[in-house]
């Protein structure tokens, strides 16, 4: 049995994929977090499309999403260097309260 919403999918992961990087450079970071969404569900749990989602999801200000994505992308391998170079190892950080400057 096949999975409907993968079927309907009309591109590869490698175009999913550059389109999503292109948007989120553009600034267009809805648009760049559905185009890695398309590609995880080509190759679910692709380290790298994970990485670049949860960045956009940051960019957007939805921090749950954010850290879920990073988190997913250091499942097996918690020394991925995309997510510790990039800063998401302070995620932790998220499940505090944000204190706010006067």
């Amino acid at each position: 049995m096949s999975d409907p919403e993968a079927d309907s999918l009309r591109s590869t992961f490698p175009s999913y994929m550059a389109e999503g990087e292109r948007l989120y450079l553009c600034g267009e970071f809805s648009k760049a977090a559905h185009s890695f969404s398309n590609a995880l569900h080509l190759q679910n749990g692709d380290k790298n499309c994970l990485v670049a989602r949860s960045k956009c999801f940051l960019k957007m200000g939805e921090l749950e999403k954010s850290l879920e994505d990073a988190e997913a992308s250091l499942q097996g391998d918690p020394t991925f260097c995309k997510v510790t170079q990039s800063g998401f190892h302070h995620c932790h950080c998220l499940s505090r309260p944000l204190m706010r400057r006067s």
